[in-house]
């Protein structure tokens, strides 16, 4: 497994960390781009494969993505770069969202029913293996429910 991690490093010419930074960035990328760094990688892999013949295809394979990724980003301008970083941070989100609001009617029965705060609510989940930040919660908060007490004193007047 080291070795495998040396012929890596030296197919690359990148430590870990940087060939996992291009492996994060490849799943943020949208399809289009990720269809390119493809084509490029089985390039760079049968590149690899006529130099090295005697290297295991699992090696030459992750080496070639690697590779492919690299020279693919090097050609994207930085606004393009940076979108595609955002959109990854945006998934992130809406899965933390969408579970949170799963989780809704125990934030409204603590916050409502037992009174505790939004750091103590933040506290509860990370108790229960769920980190959330007050801040999100209360944001959510007011979105939510000062929505739902705008609208019921609307009809109040109506």
């Amino acid at each position: 497994m080291l070795d495998n991690l040396k012929l890596v490093e030296k197919f690359t010419k990148m430590n870990q960390e940087s060939q996992n930074q291009r492996l994060r960035i490849f799943g943020k990328v949208d399809i289009t781009i990720k269809l390119e760094i493809i084509q490029q990688q089985t390039v760079i892999f049968h590149k690899l494969k006529s130099m090295n013949n005697n290297v295991d295809k699992v090696v030459l394979t992750l080496s070639s993505l690697i590779l492919a990724i690299d020279s693919i980003i090097k050609e994207l301008d930085v606004v393009n770069l940076n979108i595609a970083k955002l959109r990854g941070k945006n998934v992130k989100a809406k899965i933390k969202r969408q579970k949170v609001l799963g989780n809704w009617a125990i934030i409204r029965t603590l916050r409502l029913e037992q009174n505790m705060s939004f750091r103590s609510i933040s506290a509860y989940f990370a108790k229960h293996k769920f980190e959330v930040s007050y801040s999100s919660i209360y944001k959510m908060w007011n979105e939510i429910e000062n929505n739902n007490i705008i609208k019921d004193k609307e009809n109040e007047i109506r």
